[in-house]
């Protein structure tokens, strides 16, 4: 008699996924999945999810509240395209979420739309928390926007946190032209007794004398 192949359990686990995503689900079935108690439900609902019409909404809605990994990465992943005004708006929120991978996903994503950013930036300049504040350096830092080193100047010689300022002149001393010696000396008076600005501010000198 011969030998019976046994099962392999985590072949049978994919085929269950398999039949389970390929069976015909309505949008709204769909969006009930993205609160089922298996995380791999809800990844083939936001995979299932990610064409529809309202699909960023949704996403929106369920990231605060997403604690998978694996799910918050596919929310991410979904919302990379398309992506709009208001959608850019909800996830500035994201950026004082207590999840760094919340914080982190909204950064890239803000990153990876410099079109939408510039609408908010101006907002995030001016946010009451300075840690938001030093994410929107984070991002200008990061951006491929012909105003990234305006922002970044206007932060240095407003900002009222040397933290914040500080990070704006560490990105100043990546990107910095001519234009930025111009204002060095008015924020090297803004901070006079700051070690660090201080040291920042002469290494922008010494480069662009150099170049």
């Amino acid at each position: 008699m011969g030998l019976k192949k046994k099962s392999n359990a985590s072949d049978d686990t994919v085929i269950q996924q398999e039949e389970k995503r390929s069976a015909e689900r309505t949008p709204e079935q769909l969006v009930a999945d993205l609160a089922s108690p298996d995380s791999s439900v809800r990844r083939w609902a936001v995979r299932d999810l990610r064409d529809e019409e309202n699909a960023h909404k949704v996403f929106l809605e369920r990231l605060p509240t997403e604690n998978d990994p694996t799910v918050i990465e596919a929310l991410f992943s979904a919302l990379e395209h398309n992506m709009t005004d208001v959608d850019a708006s909800q996830l500035i929120g994201m950026l004082k979420s207590e999840q760094v991978q919340l914080r982190n996903g909204a950064i890239e994503l803000m990153q990876q739309n410099p079109d939408l950013f510039a609408h908010n930036v101006h907002k995030l300049m001016q946010d009451d928390d300075p840690d938001t504040r030093i994410f929107c350096v984070d991002i200008i830092g990061a951006v491929a926007h012909p105003d990234a080193l305006n922002w970044l100047h206007h932060i240095a010689l407003n900002d009222d946190n040397e933290n914040v300022v500080g990070t704006a002149l560490d990105k100043l001393a990546e990107v910095s032209d001519s234009s930025t010696y111009d204002i060095l000396q008015t924020v090297e008076s803004r901070f006079p007794d700051h070690a660090y600005i201080s040291f920042v501010i002469s290494l922008i000198r010494n480069q662009l004398g150099s170049a």
